[in-house]
């Protein structure tokens, strides 16, 4: 039984060898610390971290913390019933005919606002966060 299970470990050994690669990294205290920080707010293992962040960047992706991913589904929601409700009103005012053009184009500004505020919030917020890491 004993040379069964040696037996075994070996040829699984070799496969993963075959498979899968190691790679060591060698970090300051002080990288170590500022990952080790980052992982536990993203509830990961500083391994896992350093790997998806480094897949991240091979992809050319960003990495969103867990956090950040929760804002913008709420952000996004929120989006989604404000188009709801300007169609809802745009289907209003074709049923009586009651809204100006003007009336549209100040419907339309304000959403285009809105978008760029959503944007400016996004880009900021994933820009505080990595400067935040850095720190």
């Amino acid at each position: 039984m004993d040379d069964n299970r040696k037996t075994y470990q070996r040829q699984y050994r070799e496969t993963y060898k075959a498979q899968a690669k190691r790679v060591n990294l060698t970090l300051s205290k002080s990288e170590y610390r500022d990952f080790t920080r980052a992982a536990n707010t993203d509830n990961t293992k500083i391994t896992s971290f350093i790997k998806e962040l480094a897949l991240a960047g091979l992809e050319n992706r960003a990495h969103i913390p867990d956090e950040l991913q929760e804002e913008l589904k709420t952000l996004r929601f929120a989006v989604h019933n404000i188009a709801n409700n300007v169609n809802q009103i745009a289907h209003h005012s074709n049923m009586v005919k009651n809204m100006t053009l003007s009336d549209e184009n100040n419907l339309l500004h304000y959403l285009k606002q809105l978008d760029e505020v959503i944007r400016s919030y996004t880009s900021g917020t994933i820009l505080s966060n990595s400067n935040n890491d850095d720190n």
